[in-house]
């Protein structure tokens, strides 16, 4: 690179994150140490997303102890969550920032997260994801509520939360007047609270929101008194059983749509839900629309030739194809969600085959088959999720077939997390099997009896001991009694043994 001009290595600098830039170039000559100082200071965003902690350690050392960096310029800001242990974020250190985006993946990090909410109320845009569980949700609710709804003084135009069910918030007795969000991410407790947000926040142009019940509160009647103008894109999931009718009534009013995404589960008063009648009942009323998504599950069959041919007319065919699976689950393609139940009958079904790359959006999968797996269906699951990161085993894993072994031909690399439900059920030679066939897993979720009968005690020299060297995270509903008092734990021979074979797993529990 030393022959390129600098204008073509400002150019280079832009493909790489900040950090890489900082740590690869800054002493390496001073033509670069200059050249890096001018793209510095001129920088508006900085991103510390995935980066190492020496990497990120000699970044913040200049960012707050340099006076070559000007962080009062910065506008947009990318942080993991035990980054808030160094980083001060308030209006004096960064006084222009509009754009906020936390990653939390330590429990412990939401406490040090609590303490910024009156900052974020200062910026435009906040973005929280978490990888882990709420550990005090009322809390949360709390700040929430009071910081960034319950307020005339936020600036906040774009919120999203991107968290486990557990963040759910109760919005029935907010009142919005004052908010000014065009954009909101987030998951509430009932479908009051849909209500609640789509009469209230007038200003919504992109709503996504996940209800965990569909009860309605008989007290508070659905209603929409007047739905927002600009709404354009709804994204709405509510995986419990819900009236078609109630859905129907919301969706209806919702006339600005030009994008719609759903994922439902309808209940049995709903009756058969096709393509004409959705056609007829909810899309005709929304004359906008240019995109619509879904997915339908149902608690009766539906599958026939008459609700296939029912997706087939003038216009269906303006929109995305439709998949069948099974007997009661229809949904556009490519599939339009992260997560999927799976299970052997999408084989049967050559309709939801023909696209190309329908599940390239799936990272979550659910196996629920009671019957043992083919060899067919392993190699579907491995050829048409090219980006599945995480697996639930719901019912008992079993094979059809044993031969050839199953590590010899399969390997499920992009697989991260591993979910083992119905342990009981389990055989630890299967399990073991599998095992070896997920390269890059580094989490589990399982009984502790069974990953202990698969890896026969933690025994050294175990075919699974590679595995145990890359696990970093072992979630097991109970753990033995003795290793509950630490005196005993420590002298506990079968404590020692799963140290030795889980050297890396990040948890207190196992100290």
């Amino acid at each position: 690179m030393e022959s390129l001009p600098n204008e073509i290595v400002l150019l280079i600098f832009r493909y790489l994150k900040t950090y890489d830039i900082v740590y690869a170039f800054q002493f390496l000559n001073q033509r670069y140490s200059c050249l890096i100082e001018k793209y510095r200071s001129s920088s508006i965003n900085i991103d510390l997303v995935n980066a190492p902690t020496r990497i990120y350690n000699f970044y913040c050392s200049l960012l707050f102890e340099s006076e070559q960096f000007d962080r009062t310029q910065v506008e947009h800001l990318k942080l993991e969550g035990y980054m808030l242990h160094r980083f001060v974020l308030d209006e004096t250190n960064f006084p222009r920032l509009q754009s906020l985006s936390i990653i939390v993946r330590r429990t412990d990090e939401l406490s040090i997260l609590l303490k910024y909410f009156a900052f974020f109320t200062k910026i435009k845009q906040l973005y929280i994801r978490s990888d882990v569980c709420c550990c005090d949700r009322i809390l949360f609710e709390e700040h929430v509520k009071q910081y960034l709804f319950q307020t005339d003084k936020t600036r906040l135009q774009s919120l999203t939360f991107a968290t486990p069910p557990c963040y759910s918030i109760s919005v029935q007795d907010i009142n919005f007047e004052h908010c000014l969000f065009a954009n909101l991410t987030l998951t509430v407790r009932a479908m009051n609270d849909f209500c609640t947000i789509l009469s209230s926040v007038q200003q919504l142009e992109s709503l996504r929101i996940r209800v965990l019940d569909s009860n309605i509160n008989e007290q508070n009647p659905l209603t929409i008194a007047a739905p927002p103008l600009n709404l354009k894109h709804l994204l709405f999931i509510c995986s419990h059983p819900i009236s078609y009718e109630v859905i129907r009534n919301i969706f209806k009013t919702l006339t600005p749509l030009k994008r719609l995404s759903f994922s439902l589960v309808f209940d049995l008063q709903s009756g058969v839900i096709d393509g004409y009648r959705l056609h007829s009942d909810i899309f005709s009323y929304l004359p906008n629309l240019s995109k619509i998504q879904f997915e339908i599950k149902s608690l009766i069959a539906m599958m026939s030739n008459d609700l296939i041919r029912s997706f087939e007319t003038p216009f269906w065919s303006r929109f995305a194809p439709i998949g069948f699976h099974s007997y009661n689950h229809i949904y556009t393609l490519p599939f339009p969600f992260h997560h999927l139940n799976l299970d052997q009958s999408i084989l049967k079904h050559q309709r939801t085959r023909k696209c190309h790359q329908n599940w390239r959006f799936v990272r979550d999968i659910d196996l629920y088959d009671r019957i043992p797996y083919t060899n067919e269906f392993l190699t579907y699951l491995r050829d048409e999720f090219p980006r599945l990161t995480s697996l639930t085993l719901k019912w008992k894993f079993d094979l059809m077939s044993s031969s050839p072994s199953l590590m010899t031909w399969l390997s499920l690399s992009t697989i991260r997390r591993l979910t083992i439900k119905s342990t009981y059920l389990q055989s630890p030679e299967v399990i073991k099997q599998f095992l070896l066939c997920l390269p890059n897993c580094d989490t589990l979720d399982c009984d502790y009896v069974l990953i202990a009968r698969t890896t026969s005690y933690f025994q050294a020299g175990h075919v699974l001991n590679d595995f145990g060297k890359r696990l970093r995270l072992l979630l097991v509903d109970e753990l033995p009694s003795d290793w509950k008092d630490p005196k005993k734990k420590r002298k506990n021979a079968y404590f020692r043994r799963f140290r030795l074979f889980f050297p890396n797993i990040e948890c207190s529990l196992y100290d």
